[in-house]
């Protein structure tokens, strides 16, 4: 009997559609691929998760980005970022497993607490279409939750979503020429490569992109992108003006 819900609700709120040999499919409600019924029955309670996540709850387009098998994690929800200048890399805010409906989710704890712990992400859930399991990482240990209803998922989300974003806060203070908060963003983004930093300094006409900035009494050294191969610049902190973007 518990096999026939998942299936009536699978043809209730998927796109099914008939191709050769009778087959059934769906498509991938993020990636768009094609899903065969018969043969894929961890992909279908995905499915119906992501369902979910995109035509019930009110979370979508607004408050989260989704990632679908990224990181060798089934799921991955990410904080929407809004800012178009402030895109910077940032951890899930909660990793997703599913698992077919006759699995117990207990074995897989150590699974999604490995996962938490190697992506710097607090929340995960475990979901087999009957239950829903959330562990939450405090201070190194995880606490465990049995949720009811996937609308509760919606309200973890929403809580752990609504939290000041500090780094938000002290780049559009660093667009406004703070100093003190470019010399934050630069430690925290702008050590390595991975992030294009653009800012503006005084007496200059045009904006400069670096990276692999390091700071050293009252100047700021950094590297222009791409030219690694050259000596590092450097500026007098009352040079600068404002920051301008932050990129991953």
């Amino acid at each position: 009997m518990a096999y026939a819900y998942l299936e009536r609700e699978i043809h209730e709120k998927l796109e099914i559609y008939v191709k050769k040999y009778n087959q059934q499919y769906t498509k991938c409600l993020i990636r768009g691929i094609e899903i065969p019924l018969n043969g894929r029955p961890e992909e279908l309670v995905r499915q119906i998760f992501l369902h979910f996540l995109i035509k019930e709850s009110t979370l979508l387009p607004d408050k989260i980005t989704i990632k679908v098998e990224t990181n060798n994690h089934d799921i991955e929800i990410y904080k929407k970022q809004k800012n178009e200048t402030f895109k910077p890399h940032q951890n899930p805010l909660i990793i997703v497993e599913v698992k077919r409906e006759d699995v117990k989710l207990q074995n897989y704890f150590a699974q999604i607490e490995r996962y938490l712990t190697n992506s710097g992400c607090n929340i995960g859930i475990l979901y087999n279409y009957h239950e829903i399991v959330t562990l939450t990482k405090n201070f190194n240990k995880f606490e465990i939750y049995y949720l009811k209803k996937l609308i509760e998922i919606q309200e973890l989300i929403l809580q752990v979503n609504s939290t000041n974003d500090e780094n938000l806060f002290a780049f559009q203070n660093a667009q406004n020429g703070n100093i003190e908060s470019f010399l934050y963003l630069i430690h925290k983004y702008g050590e390595y490569t991975n992030h294009r930093i653009i800012f503006k300094l005084k007496h200059h006409s045009s904006a400069i992109e670096g990276n692999l900035f390091y700071i050293k009494k009252d100047k700021i050294y950094y590297k222009i992108c791409g030219q690694y191969h050259k000596k590092y610049q450097s500026f007098d902190f009352q040079d600068f003006e404002k920051l301008i973007s932050i990129l991953y």
